[in-house]
């Protein structure tokens, strides 16, 4: 009986998108802020790599659903930035994973990759314990609402949302605001995704559609793996400092 509220809930909430647009391509910028996860023993570390890991990302939406997804490499901007006599190393951290949510199924779908290897995922979509607040900000030229949460790793989530465009989807996994998410600040500006630019028109044939090609795995199952797979190079380094990306 839950399933079915809350399935009538997220109809609901998906419908705002016949009001004013119904697909289209939105780019956001991921800015992730590398020295706030280095351990204060390992300071000397700042010198060594750029203080932050900067990349684009995808949101393709209709009326069905929407998939998130990195911006190809050889059309990222970033990549083409280059750190030549800095001194310090040059870090491209670009996420590969892709999350999908269908409305007619009402389900999350996503393919990760670790460690070279591909994994898919597929659960039921869950609902986001947003906390309305009352806030408000200008970003590309619309008001917007902030809206926070405590995620399950106890991150503080803030996000900013505009009613002028009533569509209950955003960035990543972020959704189900009454508006579009325009940015998703993380544990304090550790990791900032903000729109970078929005493209209302027709989706091409086959620029959304599910993934695949991952070996299917249980959400426990990948983060059992993931958690064994880091504690083994933390082994293997003797201790040493190791930066770990949670999107």
């Amino acid at each position: 009986m839950k399933k079915y509220i809350l399935a009538i809930l997220v109809c609901a909430s998906w419908a705002f998108i016949s009001n004013e647009v119904s697909e289209g391509v939105i780019t956001y910028t991921t800015k992730i802020n590398l020295h706030k996860r280095i351990p204060a023993d390992r300071e000397e570390m700042k010198n060594m790599i750029p203080e932050f890991n900067t990349s684009q990302n995808l949101l393709v939406f209709n009326a069905q659903g929407c998939l998130y997804k990195a911006v190809p490499p050889d059309e990222n901007p970033f990549d083409s930035q280059g750190g030549q006599g800095s001194g310090r190393m040059v870090m491209r951290m670009v996420n590969q994973n892709e999350t999908y949510f269908d409305r007619d199924e009402d389900m999350m779908i996503q393919l990760r990759e670790f460690m070279g290897k591909k994994y898919l995922t597929k659960n039921d979509s869950k609902r986001i314990p947003w906390k309305l607040g009352s806030d408000t900000k200008e970003i590309q030229g619309y008001l917007c609402k902030n809206a926070f949460f405590k995620d399950e790793n106890e991150r503080e989530i803030l996000a900013w949302y505009t009613e002028e465009l009533r569509i209950p989807i955003g960035p990543d996994r972020f959704h189900g605001l009454p508006g579009l998410i325009m940015e998703v600040n993380i544990n304090e500006d550790e990791i900032v995704i903000t729109v970078e630019k929005m493209d209302f028109r027709s989706l091409k044939k086959n620029e959304l559609k599910e993934p695949k090609g991952g070996q299917e795995i249980s959400d426990e199952e990948y983060r059992a793996m993931m958690e064994e797979q880091l504690e083994k190079m933390g082994a293997q380094g003797q201790g040493g400092f190791r930066m770990m990306i949670r999107n």
